[in-house]
């Protein structure tokens, strides 16, 4: 095989077909998919594999697989088909024009806001977007008196309010990894502020069990109940996806039940304009392909 050309440009069907190819491990069935005969997807596949100078499959009787540099540009060519798509849908779309305020909780906020408020501003560069940080039921009185034109709040399983859930996972005791907290009576709690749903469920796991307990911090973030159990003061009820290699989940073993599942909600104010849906749409989609973030 030739060495790679060092002036080739990868170009863009080639590479929508070789994702295909990889997607359903044949290149009759990819041809189907990206609407080329056989033969043409073969030789856009010789060309290239020219292109880069390695093979990048291992060709069987009726399939083929990726070698270890397919599955490498693999990769290279998911994340080059996105930024194409995200290119498009740049000069795509109508240019809206407008102001959105949303709100979200401050530790989601922190987290995964900078990402969804890049890509919404590559889409649509002519929307401002006002963005408040709070607790939930700050939030959700802000979106009721019209200060807010869409609100990213927390609800516990069994709450049942307008919106759209977007997201969800389970909510679980931790307390510092090889830590005392959760040994001492009773025992000490660190928890978010009256209102927050994590804090209802979290009490409510306790009320079936016969362990003494007394509520020793509240704080509204996330990272300042956090603070409390690396410092092996207290035990708090957190998101799985929040748990790291400093925590150790606990559970029946030291006497606690499961809290459940919380979700988020997306909810819009009655009049919330072409903007405001247009970054409604665009929080739901950004939460779906976050890495890490289960459907």
């Amino acid at each position: 095989m030739m060495g790679p050309n060092a002036n080739a440009l990868l170009e863009t069907d080639l590479i929508h077909t070789f994702v295909a190819i990889s997607e359903v491990g044949s290149f009759t069935a990819a041809a189907k998919r990206v609407l080329r005969t056989p033969s043409a997807v073969s030789m856009q596949m010789k060309r290239l594999e020219d292109q880069l100078g390695r093979p990048l499959f291992h060709r069987h009787a009726r399939r083929v697989s990726l070698t270890v540099d397919g599955e490498a540009f693999l990769i290279h060519s998911r994340e080059l088909l996105r930024i194409n798509e995200e290119a498009l849908a740049r000069f795509r779309v109508a240019q809206l024009e407008g102001r959105i305020r949303f709100g979200a909780l401050d530790d989601f906020g922190s987290r995964f806001l900078p990402q969804i408020l890049a890509r919404f501003a590559v889409t649509h560069p002519l929307v401002e977007v006002d963005v408040v940080l709070s607790t939930t039921a700050a939030l959700t009185r802000q979106l009721e008196a019209g200060e807010l034109d869409l609100v990213l709040t927390a609800v516990d399983k069994h709450e049942s309010l307008p919106g759209k859930t977007i997201y969800s996972e389970p909510l679980v005791w931790v307390g510092k990894r090889n830590g005392r907290a959760h040994r001492r009576v009773p025992l000490p709690l660190t928890l978010s502020a009256q209102g927050c749903p994590w804090r209802a469920a979290a009490l409510t796991s306790l009320e079936d069990t016969n362990m003494r307990y007394r509520i020793a911090y509240t704080c509204e973030t996330g990272q300042g109940q956090l603070a409390a159990v690396e410092s092996d003061l207290a035990i708090a009820p957190i998101p799985a996806s929040l748990v790291s290699e400093d925590h150790e989940v606990l559970g029946l073993k030291q006497g606690l039940k499961q809290i459940g599942d919380y979700r988020l909600l997306l909810c819009e104010a009655k009049q919330i304009g072409s903007a405001g849906k247009a970054f409604s749409a665009h929080v739901v989609t950004s939460f779906k392909e976050a890495a890490g973030f289960p459907p």
